[in-house]
């Protein structure tokens, strides 16, 4: 197939993500084209290894799905570049959705989606994979006529491979993957990635759904050596009174400091 990109969706570390659409066909539904230059090795092997998970998770509902991949010319980018396929989720990201609402959902609405979300990282967890990265941005919606979201999981260049070798830092800067405010105690200090890493960001997101406020708070000065890290994750995670008993409950499970305790 042949597809033709129309505008820019959105701009990363990675390269861009454009807008394109079926020159055979134009009734064909619209994709998402993630490129990189070719030139641009680093980038070049993130997309070349979110293809390979995404390769690997076809099939899950709950995670973007990947259509093909190819090289062309991008203007964006002034350059030849790779491309990845994927499918286009029109409605943007949880954060938008966050935003969009005033900053608070309902709590039968984060309900929903955290039942979704869960789903889509036990098709992760069940392959062998941790997401690593999992925030509202990395969450896109897919609008559906019955005027309900349906909500996927997408950008896996930071997830961890079955398999794959863990690397510390010394005993000074711990090395690690991810968004600070998303990230367990175990990830952020030692570099411990494992899929209780995912359920302690997926709890922070359903805080952030519940508040529009990230679930950890971040005092003045930045994180930048391993006193402000212990400082930061020695935290309590701000699970808000104004939701059930049984939110709370998953809540609490989701910011277990021992993850082995609850699953």
């Amino acid at each position: 197939m042949q597809w033709v990109k129309v505008r820019v969706l959105g701009k990363g570390s990675y390269g861009v993500v454009t807008l394109a659409v079926n020159s055979e066909d134009p009734s064909l539904p619209s994709v998402a084209v993630k490129s990189s230059r070719l030139e641009d090795s680093h980038s070049l092997e993130s997309l070349e290894k979110e293809k390979r998970i995404l390769d690997h998770l076809y099939g899950s509902s709950h995670i973007l799905a990947f259509l093909a991949d190819t090289v062309s010319f991008d203007d964006q980018l002034g350059g030849w570049a790779y491309d990845l396929v994927l499918e286009y989720a029109s409605g943007g990201s949880l954060s938008d959705l966050i935003k969009k609402r005033g900053g608070r959902l309902l709590e039968r609405d984060v309900q929903d989606y955290t039942r979704m979300i869960l789903k889509g990282l036990c098709g992760i967890h069940e392959k062998g994979y941790v997401h690593c990265d999992l925030k509202p941005d990395n969450i896109l919606i897919i609008p559906l006529q019955d005027g309900t979201n349906y909500l996927k999981i997408a950008d896996f260049w930071l997830a961890k491979e079955p398999g794959e070798e863990m690397q510390y830092g010394d005993s000074f800067r711990f090395r690690f993957r991810g968004t600070p405010l998303y990230m367990s105690p175990e990830s952020f200090l030692f570099g411990e990635i494992e899929s209780g890493l995912d359920i302690w960001s997926l709890g922070c997101v359903a805080v952030e759904m519940l508040t529009g406020k990230p679930a950890m708070r971040v005092g003045d000065g930045p994180i930048i050596n391993l006193e402000s890290k212990c400082a930061f994750v020695m935290q309590e995670p701000n699970i808000t009174q104004f939701m059930s008993d049984l939110g709370k409950d998953f809540l609490r499970k989701c910011f277990a400091r021992n993850p082995k305790t609850c699953y």
